[in-house]
């Protein structure tokens, strides 16, 4: 099973990442897109990503153009270098797109 990181390791990595929250024993971050099919595209690109890593974030596509994500490693009760790491590749794929 993944070790959790402790908050202090979680807020410096998240430090070099756009908007990312720590809060409740997981990392988000809601993005506010072009509009609804952006926000729903830009949904199903993570849900590849995430797919190919076998790490599956919670996706919500709300308030017709946000896109919230949440990380946690479920199994571990909390964050882990796996949420962190899988942080990282949302962000460049959104910096990509």
């Amino acid at each position: 099973m993944p070790e959790l990181l402790s908050q202090d390791t979680i807020e410096n990595r998240l430090a070099g990442l756009e908007d990312w929250q720590y809060r409740d024993s997981a990392v988000h971050k809601t993005w506010k897109l072009k509009g609804f099919l952006t926000a729903v595209t830009f949904a199903n690109a993570i849900a590849h990503l995430a797919n190919e890593a076998d790490h599956h974030p919670d996706l919500s596509v709300h308030d017709y153009n946000r896109l919230t994500v949440r990380i946690t490693t479920h199994s571990a009760g909390g964050v882990t270098e796996n949420d962190l790491t899988m942080a990282e590749r949302i962000e460049s794929l959104h910096r990509d797109s």
